[in-house]
């Protein structure tokens, strides 16, 4: 475990510490805060992967194409987003991420970042490792973000969790924990890498229902651009859903509100409140994810993470 910390150095030297000593793949492009600049890296090794918790002042990095070139950088970083929103552009996708956001980075590929002041956890995985899961469609992952049910969740758990006991476990639980992290992250990125693929030619349904899966956090998601990320026009959108329980419209909040309730009940693990979580599924109205989550679930946000608090107590 090794700790970088600017409030060990003089203000004066914090930029020339913290670009040259500290920050491994990427190079400062602008700082807010001037000489009272603050961050604090904690890293920690596993045996397949590195776990980092980074808490910094607002500051942008990047990562140019030439320095991708020269310094061989070949790891993918997974990050978990905990407080502060931020922005991160790679692969020509361009996310403002908030609290609770996975994302990911690929070294091997230029990126730029934005963050406000933040607080963030990752694990960083070698190439070669999700080069053998992934082949050649790792080279697609660089920009993502992962919000999806199951594994993505999972991850973001354990980090959270991991980041909150790192300092009291032995040197054999810090090295098994990040292994899991290392693991879970692994899996996570195939299931990724496996989604890169044409979207079913001619099942407009079946395509629908994959971006809609993939993309239903973006709170920009409409049946407009679900019908443009298919391929086709709004008329058969609407005709392909014709024969199902919901609309095109209806699909795109269930799934927003599956992943709400899916995200409160993992509470206290990802210590996000509600307006936070209900952001981070999609929605720009708390007002409406209220109505619309108790009108589904029969109780309140707020009462679905006091019952899932509970049930932690208990158990």
């Amino acid at each position: 475990m090794i700790e970088f910390d600017t409030g060990k150095v003089e203000a004066k030297e914090r930029l020339d510490y913290w670009s040259s000593d500290v920050l491994r793949r990427m190079s400062i492009a602008r700082m807010d805060a001037g000489p009272g600049f603050f961050a604090r890296l904690l890293r920690t090794q596993g045996r397949r992967g590195e776990f980092w918790d980074h808490t910094s002042d607002a500051i942008r990095v990047e990562r140019g194409a030439r320095r991708c070139a020269s310094d061989g950088g070949d790891e993918i970083y997974v990050g978990l987003l905990l407080d502060g929103p931020s922005r991160v552009s790679q692969n020509g996708n361009d996310h403002a991420l908030v609290a609770g956001n996975l994302y990911v980075v690929d070294f091997a590929r230029p990126v730029r970042a934005e963050w406000s002041s933040h607080r963030e956890i990752a694990i960083v995985i070698p190439r070669e490792r999700v080069a053998a899961l992934a082949g050649r469609r790792a080279m697609t992952l660089g920009g993502q973000r992962l919000d999806r049910p199951g594994l993505a969740e999972l991850l973001a758990s354990h980090l959270a969790l991991t980041a909150r006991r790192m300092r009291g476990l032995s040197s054999v639980g810090r090295e098994a924990a990040i292994d899991a992290a290392t693991d879970l992250a692994c899996a996570l990125l195939r299931s990724v890498a496996d989604e890169a693929v044409d979207l079913p030619s001619g099942d407009v349904l079946t395509a629908a229902l994959m971006v809609i899966d993939q993309r239903h956090t973006d709170a920009r998601l409409s049946p407009a651009r679900v019908a443009v990320a298919v391929g086709c026009s709004r008329s058969e959108l609407y005709r392909a859903f014709a024969g199902q329980a919901e609309s095109v419209a209806a699909a795109i909040w269930t799934a927003r509100l599956e992943r709400s309730r899916r995200m409160l009940a993992l509470q206290p693990a990802l210590d996000l409140s509600v307006a936070q979580i209900s952001a981070n599924c999609g929605f720009l109205d708390p007002s409406s994810f209220n109505r619309m989550f108790r009108n589904r679930y029969g109780m309140t946000p707020r009462d679905m993470r006091q019952l899932a608090g509970s049930r932690t107590t208990i158990a």
